[in-house]
């Protein structure tokens, strides 16, 4: 009987998966950036740029966050409510609380670290303008994202959507994140299609690139998945155990947006992007100076590309 009850309990607490779920995907983050910067390094022998810089900064939020996960499950996450006592929910309620706004500014870290590597690809003023503008979109949508997931219930208890007064509607909070979240992530594929489109490269390699670079498009169906988990969760009684499947695709979601900003510096695709940044717009004046201005701190060596523009009579 002891032997039965014991498997009963396992099968219905979801802490332990959790957990293991949350590291692995973490550990596939943290591998995947240390590939980017092991692969760029090794072909171009320079340093950190801006963008890799902001990459490990979302890599420090991410890790901070599932922190915050794992000590969620340790303290209730994926168990039913009723087998937790009173402490036990409340510090489940914190965890959850801290790791919101760590999610958000994840997110925002990853697309600024895009919107940066965009802006180093390409020599376009135009095309750098635009960036700017998402990096400021991107900005405009956390801070007061971030701002309202401190500020979920009143004062002194913002964590206790459970038993807290005047608490915001959660459900919609996300909602509203996870939109936002799929029209930024729409437009940085529209300027992937703008930038790579001018690359002056055969149609079969710009095919390809874009196509790494498009893999963020799984993010999107993510997304999507993830609000299909959270539209029913927060109406349920055992809040504890039901979110268990919705903070796992969060972390899915973290892990895919990570992944996906690291794919484009693998080799092959560095050097595809090496053989086409040239003469973006009207660059016919201004290579030299860009090519000068920028070699020593892009990575994809840039002054090596007015040489094999040349050969191909460009």
């Amino acid at each position: 009987m002891a032997e039965t009850s014991e498997s009963v309990d396992l099968n219905f607490d979801k802490s332990r998966l959790v957990q293991i779920l949350t590291w692995f995907l973490f550990v596939s983050a943290f591998v995947s950036v240390g590939a980017r910067l092991g692969t760029k390094y090794a072909m171009t022998r320079s340093g950190l740029r801006r963008d890799d810089k902001i990459m490990l900064m979302s890599l420090a939020t991410l890790l901070g966050q599932c922190l915050c996960v794992s000590m969620a499950a340790s303290r209730g996450l994926g168990k039913h409510m009723n087998t937790l006592t009173p402490e036990s929910v409340d510090n489940f309620l914190k965890a959850e609380y801290a790791s919101a706004p760590l999610i958000v500014l994840t997110f925002a870290l990853v697309k600024w670290s895009i919107a940066a590597f965009l802006n180093y690809i390409t020599p376009d003023t135009l095309h750098q303008r635009i960036t700017q503008g998402l990096r400021i979109a991107v900005g405009v949508w956390m801070v007061p994202t971030t701002f309202v997931s401190l500020f979920q219930c009143e004062m002194p208890a913002p964590w206790d959507y459970l038993n807290g007064s005047r608490c915001i509607n959660r459900r919609a909070l996300w909602i509203c994140v996870g939109v936002l979240n799929i029209m930024t992530e729409l437009c940085i594929l529209a300027l992937y299609v703008l930038i790579i489109g001018s690359l002056h490269i055969s149609v079969f390699r710009r095919a390809v690139v874009l196509s790494i670079f498009f893999t963020r498009v799984l993010l999107i169906v993510a997304i999507v998945i993830q609000l299909a988990a959270f539209w029913d969760t927060y109406r349920s009684p055992d809040i504890t155990y039901d979110l268990w499947s919705p903070a796992v695709l969060n972390q899915g979601v973290l892990c895919l947006s990570t992944v996906t900003a690291c794919l484009p510096y693998l080799k092959p695709f560095m050097k595809s992007l090496e053989s086409g940044v040239v003469r973006v717009g009207n660059m016919a004046d201004s290579q030299e100076q860009f090519i000068e201005s920028r070699a020593g701190s892009s990575g994809l060596h840039l002054n090596n590309l007015s040489n094999s523009t040349s050969r191909r009579g460009l």
